[in-house]
């Protein structure tokens, strides 16, 4: 099964997501797909955030602070994925999680966690519609080629919606990236570096990226 990878916003405060708790995600996948459709669909996202060195960690009680790893049996996962949604408040028709996105090395609790990039996930034949309200944020509606809501995922922040084009979805085992020099960059280089890591919604490592960038090219100079 092909599927089609969306930045959908970012994660932010209570007020600005549509109630709920800060700074959390909240995703939904359709009954219709089956467990293992959905859960192969949902792990395309946790491979995102783990190229972009973040976690996936679960908040719902009985969950709370578990880390979705891809590294774990499928079996394990498949476990874990079931355990998650049925942590989550019942969503009739729907398989529903809660989760964050810190930075790998720190909890949901961290600051990382915060203006965290959210991702939506449909198939390659569907559509993405977008939106803001109905105490879920801003969010992305995923459907099918028949028009069936097949995924859904939202509380992202109202102040900064997205609708970015699809994201290419690489392989697990080549999503390392390798280390830039930059003190071997123009500042045309460095510029637009910062730039492709901004429109990657990772707002963090843009930040300390940016930094690097700064004291690289300055000691040239």
């Amino acid at each position: 099964m092909a599927y089609t990878l969306f930045e959908s916003g970012r994660t932010g405060p209570s007020q600005n997501i549509g109630g709920s708790s800060d700074y959390h995600i909240d995703s939904k996948f359709s009954t219709s797909l089956g467990a293992e459709k959905a859960r192969r669909m949902f792990e395309e996202k946790v491979k995102r955030y783990n190229s972009l060195g973040r976690n996936v960690e679960f908040s719902n009680e009985g969950v709370a602070g578990s880390i979705y790893d891809m590294s774990l049996a499928d079996e394990k996962r498949a476990l874990l994925f079931d355990k998650a949604q049925r942590a989550h408040a019942a969503r009739d028709g729907w398989y529903a999680l809660d989760y964050y996105a810190p930075k790998q090395g720190f909890d949901r609790h961290h600051q990382s966690a915060e203006g965290a990039p959210i991702f939506a996930i449909g198939l390659n034949d569907g559509r993405r519609e977008t939106g803001i309200g109905g105490d879920y944020g801003f969010h992305s509606l995923m459907y099918d080629n028949s028009g069936q809501l097949i995924a859904q995922v939202g509380h992202g922040d109202d102040r900064f919606p997205t609708s970015t084009k699809e994201i290419a979805l690489q392989p697990a085992s080549s999503q390392a990236s390798v280390p830039l020099d930059y003190s071997d960059m123009s500042a045309a280089q460095l510029n637009s570096e910062y730039d492709k890591m901004r429109m990657a919604g990772d707002a963090f490592k843009a930040r300390e990226e940016g930094m690097k960038m700064h004291k690289a090219f300055f000691n040239k100079r």
